[in-house]
């Protein structure tokens, strides 16, 4: 494939869709909505919410390695419903990582948005008459507030960021080059929480992952990896 064929199916990779701009003003404004639902509860506002919000960011990137990892390492472009749209992105990431340098705001978060609605329309149905209730409801929101920005520290992971994100990054707030650089080892099997990166080392200590792949290839017969690359669309 020559240049002129590399750069227009790079383009083709990143054309930006309507329902990624869709995508992330409605992840916007629910988060919001849930905001302003919250403040008009005084007993919210309580020693314990910071620490809730925190431990939202903790289950941010949690999520973020569990998608990740499936992402990664179950089926191929051609899976039914998820195959072009979510599984492709993954594995052309692995082939050439600096590609995603050339995304813009709503093609780099669009997706990551649109994972994260189904989280953020939950807390609706939690009753915030309850302690219990107010703390799973932010804690719920928090998940999907900090989790719809995965894809945005992701992609500062591959570049040099701005001078506030670079400060994050060096204090291990969010996710950093130096840390995601593992991941990018063939078989790409490590390293998988990509929001701030915090859950990596507990998951790679217990073999969480390894561990998971093997009830699944146990219980199904399905191999792990077969497909860790794809080739950008137009590729002969």
């Amino acid at each position: 494939m020559n240049t002129t064929q590399s750069n227009s199916a790079t383009k083709s990779e990143f054309a930006l869709k309507p329902i990624e701009v869709v995508s992330v003003l409605v992840a916007c404004g629910l988060v919001v909505t849930h905001l302003v639902l919250f403040a008009r509860v005084p007993a919210f506002w309580h020693w314990s919410t910071p620490l809730v919000i925190l431990l939202g960011l903790l289950g941010a990137d949690f999520v973020s390695g569990v998608v990740h990892w499936a992402g990664d390492t179950w089926g191929d472009e051609n899976t039914p419903w998820f195959g072009e749209r979510f599984l492709r992105p993954f594995r052309f990431h692995h082939a050439r990582p600096l590609d995603m340098l050339k995304s813009n705001f709503f093609t780099t978060n669009g997706d990551t948005a649109l994972a994260t609605l189904p989280i953020l329309l939950v807390p609706f149905f939690i009753p915030l008459d309850t302690t219990a209730g107010r703390l799973i409801a932010l804690f719920v929101v928090s998940v999907g507030g900090w989790g719809m920005w995965t894809s945005q520290c992701h992609q500062w992971a591959h570049r040099k960021p701005p001078r506030v994100v670079a400060w994050l990054q060096r204090r291990g707030l969010i996710l950093s080059r130096e840390h995601h650089r593992w991941h990018h080892k063939a078989p790409f099997a490590a390293n998988y929480c990509i929001t701030t990166g915090w859950c990596n080392g507990f998951l790679t200590a217990i073999r969480f992952f390894p561990a998971l792949e093997w009830i699944i290839s146990r219980g199904t017969g399905c191999r792990p990896r077969r497909q860790t690359t794809a080739q950008p669309r137009g590729a002969s």
